[in-house]
């Protein structure tokens, strides 16, 4: 039974491995939208959730965020295994949070607790997740060579103030079609390290120096990145040009960026 169960839970994890960060084809309505669409309707949602930080913002957000997915039919395998250090983090900051105190207070076995941290602590830990989740809904349902015509598109009518909106695109595009790479590139080192150091580490000292090392690896590892994405730019003639934008909207694009708009003055309402 464990030998059946572990090749399947290998495979799960293979399988959430494999599209973080990376565009997962499907014919779901999310896929046919236009990329320019789905970035202009979570920065929509996201000026919402940063001038009203509410609850009821966050409410807002997490329907439109749950909607997204359900328009995009992704499978389960998509969703990434969260590191256990990201939890130790996030409960850090909770117990920081409820120390810290404030209103509203409650009685408990005689003693008065201030909620008013923990609440704002979930509240800002909510926004950040849905945050990412929407980002992370554009990566799965967005091919990556779509996204640097789209913010060209949506760029455009900066030109006309003399702003270098091609290279800001061409920077952007390049930064985004890195991001697999970087992705990869810290897993493999991830894995280089656990080779080397196979047991546990012990001790808020090896912790220290497995991290001084892991960054410094990083670092060696990003400069040697760089120079040969830089000598392969060089030997193509310098950077591409982006190509113009040819998608054409469909009523999907409209409803999309409907929905945001109505999501974005729910949240100026209910503030």
């Amino acid at each position: 039974m464990s030998e059946a169960v572990a090749p399947a839970g290998r495979r799960r994890r293979q399988l959430a491995d494999l599209h973080v960060l990376r565009y997962v084809p499907g014919a779901a309505p999310l896929h046919r939208a236009w990329a320019g669409t789905k970035i202009l309707a979570i920065a929509l949602l996201s000026i919402g959730l940063v001038f009203f930080p509410t609850w009821a913002s966050a409410g807002l957000a997490a329907a439109a965020t749950a909607g997204g997915f359900l328009a995009a039919r992704l499978p389960a395998g998509v969703m990434p295994r969260v590191p256990r250090w990201i939890w130790l983090v996030l409960a850090f900051g909770a117990v920081l949070a409820f120390v810290a105190s404030g209103k509203p207070y409650v009685e408990l076995g005689g003693a008065r607790l201030g909620l008013g941290g923990i609440d704002e602590w979930a509240e800002f830990t909510l926004i950040g997740v849905e945050i990412l989740a929407l980002a992370a809904l554009l990566a799965w349902t967005t091919p990556l060579s779509d996204l640097a015509p789209a913010l060209g598109r949506l760029l455009a009518p900066f030109r006309r103030l003399g702003l270098p909106v091609d290279d800001v695109v061409a920077t952007m595009a390049l930064g985004i079609r890195c991001l697999p790479l970087l992705v990869e590139e810290m897993r493999v080192l991830a894995a280089a390290r656990r080779t080397r150091r196979p047991e546990p580490l012990r001790g808020l000292k090896e912790i220290a120096e497995a991290a001084e090392e892991l960054l410094f690896t990083a670092l060696s590892s990003a400069l040697r990145r760089a120079r040969e994405l830089a000598e392969a730019i060089e030997g193509r003639g310098g950077v591409a040009v982006t190509p113009p934008e040819t998608h054409r909207l469909a009523a999907v694009d409209g409803w999309i960026l409907g929905l945001s708009a109505a999501f974005l003055v729910a949240m100026v309402i209910v503030r």
